[in-house]
């Protein structure tokens, strides 16, 4: 059963991990936790649950009391057109990746999450959030780092749907997404072929730079032609980064969590 109307029923719950040997915690807003801290982070969060591939965490225009870091799996950000009912994906969740916090009081959420892959989440409701910042400021500054780069993906994300030709904007995303899974999801790179498991569908790729499935099938031929990327059976090889960070105007110094001035 999914969560509605701000109740949070839960599909599973899994056996709870110890905060001090999780394997995310380098990439969630935990990283410079040490001891007490770490306590902390366990004692306020309300459980670990699971959810299936392709279903959803919680939508838009609902109430939603809690916030949540992925803890393994993909996930997707979007928002629907009230028009059209297409979707506009804002951004890929990867393993310590946070969602669902807002700044305001009022807990209707501006946009959706739904998972791409089986996926577990830690949970924490959002009222214990600000008293768990309040007392600790490492975690505090965590959080407004990983706030910062999750907001420059997207303004990078925004300027690629209104400005960017379709070849420039598929292949950064190609670039964020093996970056930031090489990083956040170790297990899934393969060093002998520069590959990440790559679970997206051309229609995820295409609601994320807003192109049509047949436009991105074009694109990534085009890329797999030149020898450029290998995209076979949910894999992702990049074989010339260089060429494609020249295509796209991408550095990996992009998705550096910025700390706050």
């Amino acid at each position: 059963v999914q969560a509605r109307d701000g109740i949070l029923q839960e599909y599973v719950l899994i056996l709870d991990v110890n905060c001090s040997q999780c394997a995310v915690r380098k990439d969630s807003i935990f990283k410079n936790a040490v001891g007490d801290q770490l306590n902390c982070a366990k004692r306020y969060r309300h459980s670990q649950l699971t959810f299936p591939a392709r279903s959803t965490v919680y939508e838009e225009n609902e109430h939603n009391h809690y916030i949540y870091t992925l803890y393994s799996g993909w996930g997707a950000v979007y928002k629907t057109s009230n028009n059209t009912g297409s979707r506009q994906i804002l951004r890929f969740l990867l393993p310590g990746d946070l969602t669902g916090y807002q700044g305001s009081t009022d807990d209707i959420m501006p946009h959706s999450v739904s998972t791409v892959t089986n996926a577990v989440f830690c949970v924490y409701p959002r009222e214990k959030v600000k008293p768990m910042l309040l007392e600790n400021p490492e975690i505090a500054v965590r959080f407004i780092e990983m706030w910062s780069r999750d907001l420059s993906l997207c303004q990078n994300h925004l300027m690629a749907v209104g400005r960017k030709k379709a070849l420039e904007s598929i292949t950064f995303l190609l670039l964020e997404l093996f970056h930031r899974a090489r990083q956040q999801i170790p297990d899934s790179y393969e060093a002998e072929e520069n590959a990440i498991d790559f679970p997206l569908t051309q229609q995820d790729i295409g609601d994320a730079v807003g192109m049509t499935k047949i436009h991105v099938n074009r694109v990534m031929k085009s890329l797999t032609n030149d020898g450029l990327i290998c995209y076979h059976k949910k894999k992702l090889a990049i074989l010339d980064e260089e060429k494609l960070r020249d295509i796209a105007g991408f550095s990996p110094a992009m998705l550096e969590a910025s700390s706050p001035q």
